[in-house]
């Protein structure tokens, strides 16, 4: 690394006051050194497990497809954690798998951000819960605790039988099935279906939200079902790593995570990311990367579902262009994926944005996935999306209109809200 960048990183931020987190092990040696998992592990307090396979998708039919049909193969347990959970055609047709499954004996647990479910109705929860699917709202409005309400489940996860899960930016509504505005486009996401002994490590947090929901738990109780999970049958060459965040500790670590993969990268920095307004210190470390020579580039909506994230997040352009970051539109629908790809073989995939909700108020799920193959098909995965993306000029940030830019840098002021 550029001693020179290094140090005017770390000086800028103890200029605030806050100094900057830099780690001593595993940037040197690279993504697939021992110390680097070492490292990782400590950060996250998880570790590495060998897992069977993974399966990309892109959002859409294929990614439903799967999902459906693991749940109606599943024999004692479903975990659903959704931030949202629309009662559209998609909803209504997964919930209806779920009193299936749970007329059957299946044990169906699901976790529902009241927030993010605001515009559901009521009515797709008594249903669900009348079949015998247990239901919870994750931090509904409260009078003893109303600062809670700021911290949301934003978490995209499911788990069949501790031994596959499903994580990734999918929500359950139709524009992420493909159903967008009576289109039969929907919008461009990111999924992965695990099998292997993550899985059962994502049901402890999982649990973990679960307890928080449920005010009768009883405390030190198991409150899921204890499953028989032979380890051996599922596990394969597949490194993957859980990547959860609900306690401040635990955001604090992920950013901390992201920062490692930046300061370590040497080749590449690919980064999907549908909603961009990043902490400075991300700012900085990436234009530290494009100054050594790191090929940094970032895919960002062309069109957005929030108006005002998109106007906040051009506010960062300039700086980045400036620096040798290179940004692309998308512009073949919404973009709503969330992947980050390193050196072609340490990937970060799941429902984190890069925004202050993300590192500081939400619940998010993901994983760490340390495998080249894998990372080769992301990165053709990431050529795709390249080709029906626009590169963003210094000329064309130049011609936004001064109100735009303004409002741009008014609204960071208040990105914790957005």
């Amino acid at each position: 690394m550029n001693q020179r960048e290094t140090g005017s990183v770390k000086g800028k931020a103890k200029q605030r006051g806050r100094p900057f987190p830099l780690p001593r092990e595993g940037v040197k040696e690279g993504f697939e050194s021992d110390s680097w998992v070492r490292t990782v592990q400590s950060l996250v307090r998880s570790s590495f497990t060998k897992n069977r396979s993974l399966r990309l998708f892109k959002g859409g039919q294929a990614a439903y497809e799967a999902l459906f049909e693991a749940i109606g193969g599943a024999r004692d347990l479903v975990a659903l954690e959704f931030y949202i959970f629309r009662d559209d055609q998609t909803g209504w047709a997964l919930g209806d798998l779920l009193q299936r499954k749970a007329r059957e004996g299946v044990k169906v647990y699901l976790i529902y951000d009241h927030f993010g479910c605001r515009g559901t109705a009521s009515r797709l929860w008594r249903t669900l819960s009348q079949a015998g699917v247990q239901v919870r709202a994750f931090h509904p409005p409260s009078w003893i605790s109303p600062a809670q309400y700021l911290h949301r489940d934003h978490r995209k996860l499911v788990i069949i039988d501790g031994r596959q899960a499903f994580t990734g930016g999918v929500n359950i509504g139709d524009e992420y099935r493909g159903y967008f505005r009576k289109k039969l486009t929907g919008w461009r996401d990111t999924a992965a279906c695990i099998k292997g002994p993550i899985a059962a490590s994502m049901l402890n947090f999982f649990e973990q939200s679960w307890r928080e929901c449920d005010r009768e738990a009883t405390a030190g109780a198991r409150l899921l079902p204890d499953l028989s999970i032979p380890s051996s049958e599922d596990r394969g060459e597949l490194s993957l790593i859980p990547l959860f965040s609900a306690s401040r500790a635990s955001m604090k670590a992920l950013q901390r995570l992201l920062h490692l993969s930046i300061l370590t990268a040497r080749k590449s920095i690919h980064i999907t990311v549908a909603y961009f307004i990043p902490p400075r210190r991300i700012v900085q470390l990436l234009c530290a990367a494009a100054r050594r020579g790191v090929d940094v580039k970032l895919i960002l909506p062309g069109e957005s579902d929030l108006k005002l994230t998109s106007v906040a997040s051009r506010a960062f352009y300039p700086t980045l262009l400036r620096e040798g970051v290179q940004l692309y539109h998308y512009r073949s629908g919404i973009l709503h994926a969330k992947t980050m790809l390193f050196d072609g073989c340490w990937a970060i995939l799941g429902s984190a944005n890069l925004d202050a909700r993300s590192f500081s108020y939400n619940y998010e799920s993901g994983i760490g996935i340390l495998d080249r193959e894998v990372g080769h098909q992301m990165e053709e995965m990431f050529r795709e999306d390249l080709e029906s993306s626009v590169p963003v000029t210094r000329e064309e940030i130049e011609q936004y209109p001064f109100w735009e830019r303004l409002a741009g840098s008014m609204l960071l002021r208040f990105r914790s809200y957005l």
